[in-house]
């Protein structure tokens, strides 16, 4: 098996490691070193850069401490769903990298399978409410603000929270929120594993111009048919998939027609 580094402190390598053995990689855990210096979920630390550049420069920094060829960087983003805007959504983002070459194999996986949530509380009820809500005490929450003197990301138990949240109702409302730290939220673990085996069918899947491992980068094609005039839409009618090292690009048909109205000319 070949060593692959990773940069936790959030025991991530139980959710990772399995699916990557099918690649042929171990996971050797990194430790350490605080990995919040590149961004905290409760802002002490704002992130600097995008999703892609945080769980890059995670990657990179595995192979750094641990001088191994290979890293990975995990990084997390949550927030509304990018339909409606309504229901909470998660993005976990897994970075293999190979410094000897120094390039990237990125895997995303993308959905509404998390218990993100955050509320304002002006008594206990409320709070106990929320608590339920999100799965706690199986899931973490995290009291206050940074900042704040009630402030806590360590909360063991309802009675714990309900000692916490108190202190904090004696001087106002209290802000709570769902703990995304994967140590403490099981389902966001969840999702980790579903990207750890998204990234382990890249790592197997050679590309058929150049053979290096990662082939899988996908954009969308427009120009489905309308079922009813016949022309293009903006509708994806295929995906493309490109090598990231050389370029070579195929694509995979997702549909050839879609209905009338997901047609611009039909239902403008």
């Amino acid at each position: 098996m070949t060593p692959v580094a990773l940069l936790t402190q959030h025991d991530k390598a139980r959710a990772i490691g399995p699916a990557l053995v099918g690649a042929g990689f171990a996971v050797v855990t990194v430790d350490g070193f605080d990995t919040d210096t590149f961004g905290s979920f409760t802002g002490e630390t704002a992130r600097r850069g995008s999703q892609l550049d945080a769980a890059t420069a995670k990657a990179r920094k595995a192979c750094e401490i641990s001088g191994e060829r290979f890293g990975l960087g995990s990084e997390g983003s949550f927030g509304p769903d990018p339909y409606v805007g309504i229901s909470p959504w998660a993005r976990e983002l897994l970075v293999w990298w190979d410094a000897q070459e120094e390039r990237a194999v990125p895997a995303l996986v993308q959905g509404g399978a998390t218990n993100y949530a955050q509320c304002t509380v002006s008594n206990w009820q409320e709070a106990k409410a929320f608590a339920l809500e999100v799965q706690f005490p199986t899931h973490g929450i995290i009291v206050g603000k940074p900042g704040e003197a009630h402030f806590s990301k360590n909360i063991a138990d309802l009675q714990d929270l309900k000692t916490q949240v108190k202190e904090g109702l004696a001087i106002g409302s209290v802000w709570l929120e769902t703990d995304m730290r994967a140590h403490c939220n099981p389902t966001r673990m969840a999702m980790i594993a579903l990207c750890a085996q998204r990234l382990s069918d890249l790592l197997q899947r050679p590309c058929p111009g150049c053979k290096r491992i990662g082939f899988g980068l996908e954009s969308a094609v427009a120009g489905a048919l309308c079922s009813q005039c016949g022309l293009p839409t903006l509708a994806m009618r295929a995906k493309r998939i490109q090598c990231g090292v050389c370029n070579f690009s195929l694509e995979e048909a997702v549909r050839a027609t879609v209905l009338p109205s997901r047609c611009e000319r039909c239902n403008p």
